[in-house]
């Protein structure tokens, strides 16, 4: 929240809106009727009291005084245009209405020019509170120079010194401004900061929530169609198999339900600890999550795929190492997510994954050789979601990520992990031959969008 230059909250755009322009416009609040009323009783006492005792004013100074006041009513509106008024008024105030006592002008000081520069006072902090920076300081300044030219040509030379303090009230008036401003500037923008905080916080967790729905179904329903093309094709020519493909179609199904149902149990579960006190409760949920995938779930994976047809070479070599935190589940994630593009983009073309581990780090490579239909079959329509996925499950947990086509027209996804998350190494994936795992075809850098 910003603050009125009463400390009436106001919206915190609209400090904002306020540097398109030098005009600001804004209701008053009732804060500010009450500041330019409470004005007026100042300036009519001040001038009652100007020769040291209460005395009404006359007609003509009664005049000024209320017409130098007038403008502010329009100050929150038009804050500009009313000092731009009380300059007006007050000029003609100090070069018209006579010195109280001109031959006392030594003991009157400042009683000499009262009310002025009350008003403008008022009307330049409140420029320099509503206005951007440069333009209340800009018109702070002439207006006190406004005044204090005025008051040196119509005032006798002895009241220079008072001409002197009523420039400097005005500049004091409007560094008060100022530093009204500023801090509702720094209020605005760290409550701009805390909101763009927030609105990150949702996009991130919707990503979230995007990417493990798509990691969990993906997986499972690219099997399961893959099962029924199998057993679509061997219903006739060999029921038993077929059925054996029925039954895979009944596995997967049933797992993606699990895991859907475990997922959305895991993004409904509260952060308060008493939810899981009872049955059905937070506690409940997580003793029914499935394991999280890890490196040690690769071969359940894998098998899958086979299941399916996949014809799949799974390759281990180093000494393994412990990966950072997440790092497992982003291995395990990114070759799921890669055969699936495998099985549904090049079903039944050999799929070689490597897995390499050095002292610093683990690469991750999954390679499929072309589609073997090429031609006669349409290729399946992607979204590109799998690729970001793994993309950001990669850099997530430290490390890096690639994917292209190969020399063979195939397609490779690599992944690099860093082993410590605190280091500072970063491995480099190689498009070279030599550089790559022993029987992956080297991939280029080429973006698939669609994959």
């Amino acid at each position: 929240m910003t603050t009125h230059d009463e400390g009436t909250p106001v919206a915190p755009g609209r400090r904002s809106r306020a540097a398109a322009g030098a005009w600001r416009t804004g209701r008053p609040t009732p804060a500010g009727w009450v500041f330019t009323i409470v004005m007026l009783a100042i300036m009519l006492t001040t001038v009652s009291l100007r020769t040291g005792s209460f005395a009404m004013p006359d007609r003509t100074l009664l005049m000024f005084t209320v017409a130098a006041w007038a403008p502010l009513l329009v100050r929150t509106v038009r804050p500009l245009l009313a000092l731009a008024g009380t300059v007006l008024v007050e000029s003609a105030h100090l070069a018209l209405i006579p010195v109280v006592d001109p031959g006392a002008v030594q003991t009157v000081a400042m009683a000499a020019y009262q009310p002025v520069p009350l008003a403008t006072l008022a009307a330049a902090f409140t420029v320099a509170s509503r206005t951007p920076r440069r333009t209340g300081w800009v018109a702070g300044l002439g207006a006190g120079l406004v005044l204090g030219v005025v008051a040196t040509a119509a005032r006798p030379a002895s009241l220079f010194a008072t001409d002197v303090v009523m420039v400097n009230l005005v500049m004091i008036a409007t560094a008060v401004g100022a530093l009204v401003a500023g801090r509702s500037d720094r209020i605005a923008r760290e409550a701009q900061e805390r909101e763009d905080e927030k609105q990150r916080a949702v996009v991130d967790e919707r990503l979230r929530i995007a990417r493990e729905l798509h990691d969990v179904l993906a997986h499972n329903i690219t099997l399961v169609n893959a099962q029924a093309a199998v057993a679509h094709y061997l219903l006739r020519t060999d029921p038993d198999a077929a059925a054996r493909a029925l039954q895979d179609i009944t596995t997967h199904s049933e797992r993606a339900i699990d895991e859907l149902r475990a997922t959305v149990g895991l993004l409904r579960h509260g952060p308060d600890p008493a939810e899981g006190a009872g049955p059905g409760g937070a506690a409940d949920t997580e003793d029914r999550l499935p394991p999280v995938p890890d490196l040690d779930r690769l071969d359940d994976l894998v098998a899958g795929f086979r299941t399916a047809g996949a014809q799949i070479d799974l390759t281990v070599t180093g000494e393994r190492r412990r990966l950072p935190p997440h790092g497992e589940t982003a291995v395990h994630r990114i070759v799921q997510e890669a055969l699936t593009n495998a099985t549904k983009h090049a079903p039944r073309s050999p799929v070689q994954v490597t897995l390499r581990w050095s002292p610093d780090c683990l690469d991750v490579w999954v390679a499929n050789a072309p589609p073997l239909e090429t031609g006669r079959r349409r290729p399946a329509p992607g979204t590109g979601h799998g690729l970001i996925g793994m993309r950001e499950r990669a850099l997530a947990a430290g490390g890096t990520f690639r994917s292209g086509r190969s020399a063979d027209g195939g397609f490779v996804a690599a992944a690099t992990i860093p082993v410590d998350a605190s280091s500072h190494h970063t491995a480099h994936l190689s498009d070279s031959p030599a550089d790559s795992p022993a029987g992956t075809p080297a991939g280029t850098a080429t973006e698939e969008p669609h994959r």
